[in-house]
């Protein structure tokens, strides 16, 4: 079952003008395109640019095993027309289809009739034996899936629909401890400089350690704080997420967002200030939070404008917020088409739901619901700033209690104090991966519980576009 289908067809009368019906054989044949695939359906319209017709009708008529012989109503008088030409193509197909055994489905439309043996020349009276199929007016989609039924018991249709993989990110936790290398050494570095530029205190080695182990310490609490109000609001936050993926212009959302919560952040400072805080400590304080909420709104305004040129878009990692966007995108697309829908947009249509699908199965795949494989693959900024913001707090609260054995000699409350200092280091971080692995759940549970009724919604809305007749019917009332 690896042969092709030939649609044999008259498109022109003796005048060479166009026939009313080829509009719809042209339905027709895009329908078996659709079911059986495009390379395997041949119609005269999908021959290359250059390609010399005689040779490449006889090839492909070589590799059929249905020829699809469409029978109008002025058929017969047609053929006897062309009985005295030279060439006929429609006589000529026929009879080498017969004279090979090629199987004949001879398709009778509205106002024909099957040809009587006495009607047909010799060298294709044997089309009078075939049973045909008759496509009155008013079920012509129940019996074009009819003429696709006799089809597939001898031709193979395509595969159900298109296999759209999904490529697994890098794998990025080994890129932690690096990061908390580099990390602590541009800390250093920039210690040593304000050091020459700014009147700071005399401070021992020990305490030097400890002050850099609190900083860290410092923006691992602001990134757990950040992460529990991400949990504690996934309700609005998927909201948000809905609206920014049906915005157009989700980067001036986005800034917009980040402008307004950088004054709110100001304004709070300067209140604060005025109960007792130095200029120089609420100047050091705003450029701080400038800095981690332009860092921030930077990460979200990024990811907000990953887009893919060409659509529909290949999917590159398991998130909700992919599958949010594909489903507006094609949702807008297939409100904004009208029938009759073209094959090749039917197939990128086709194309975009099984990527969706793709997604959808693995992101609630087995080896995707752990947390521990979450963390390692799927949430870059806690997987490695916060990672590399982790080692670079260790190693100075290491380094600080080093360098207090080595001025005072061990103690146990040095050694209690860097177990408090490593139980905070460690709960941010677990807190932090907890809370966004809570977070991206709840955006998994918020995509699942609606996404496949947009599917069923959008195969319905695709499913009405590709009718053939409905696509017959609107060709021939705008001809």
């Amino acid at each position: 079952m690896s042969g092709k289908v030939f649609v044999n067809y008259r498109q022109r009368d003796a005048a060479d003008n166009l026939l009313p019906h080829a509009l719809l054989v042209e339905a027709l044949a895009d329908r078996l395109s659709v079911h059986f695939g495009r390379e395997t359906v041949y119609f005269d319209t999908t021959l290359r640019l250059g390609e010399p017709y005689p040779s490449a009708l006889r090839a492909r008529l070589a590799e059929t095993e249905v020829l699809v012989v469409v029978i109008h109503s002025t058929w017969l008088a047609d053929l006897a027309d062309r009985a005295g030409r030279r060439t006929d193509w429609v006589h000529d197909e026929i009879a080498d289809a017969l004279a090979n055994g090629i199987r004949l489905l001879p398709v009778v439309l509205a106002g024909a009739s099957m040809p009587r043996h006495q009607d047909l020349p010799e060298t294709i009276r044997e089309m009078a034996n075939v049973q045909g199929i008759k496509l009155p007016f008013g079920s012509l989609a129940a019996r074009l899936d009819t003429v696709v039924a006799e089809i597939e018991l001898v031709v193979a249709p395509s595969p159900p629909g298109p296999v759209v993989t999904v490529e697994p990110p890098p794998d990025r936790s080994s890129l932690g401890a690096a990061l908390g290398v580099l990390l602590l050494c541009v800390l250093v570095g920039a210690a040593g400089a304000a050091t020459e530029l700014a009147p700071f205190p005399e401070l021992s080695a020990v305490w030097t350690a400890i002050l850099f182990a609190v900083v860290l310490t410092f923006f691992l609490l602001i990134i757990l704080a950040v992460s529990g109000s991400r949990f504690a609001l996934r309700g609005p936050m998927n909201w948000l997420d809905e609206r920014l993926a049906r915005t157009a212009n989700r980067a001036f959302v986005v800034f917009g967002v980040g402008v307004c919560l950088l004054g709110l952040l100001m304004t709070a400072l300067m209140v604060v200030g005025r109960f007792g805080l130095s200029t120089d400590s609420v100047l050091l304080l705003m450029i701080t939070i400038v800095m981690i909420t332009v860092g921030f709104m930077g990460v979200v305004w990024l990811r907000n404008q990953e887009r893919t040129p060409d659509w529909p878009a290949k999917p590159v990692a398991p998130e909700p917020y992919w599958v949010r966007r594909a489903c507006v995108e094609l949702e807008t697309r297939l409100n904004a088409w009208q029938a009759p829908l073209p094959l090749a947009r039917q197939q990128d249509a086709q194309v975009a739901l099984a990527g969706i699908r793709a997604v959808v199965a693995t992101m609630t795949a087995p080896e995707e619901v752990g947390l521990f494989a979450w963390w390692r693959k799927r949430s870059p900024w806690v997987t490695l700033t916060h990672a590399g913001l982790v080692a670079a707090a260790l190693v100075m609260a290491i380094l600080a209690l080093v360098l207090d054995w080595v001025a005072g000699g061990p103690d146990v409350v040095s050694v209690l104090w860097w177990l408090g200092a490593v139980v905070v280091i460690a709960g941010a971080h677990v807190g932090a991966v907890a809370f966004e692995y809570g977070y991206y759940r709840a955006q998994i549970d918020a995509v699942g519980r609606t996404v496949e009724d947009r599917l069923a919604s959008m195969d319905d809305r695709l499913a009405v576009l590709s009718r053939p007749g409905l696509i017959a019917a609107h060709c021939l009332r705008f001809d």
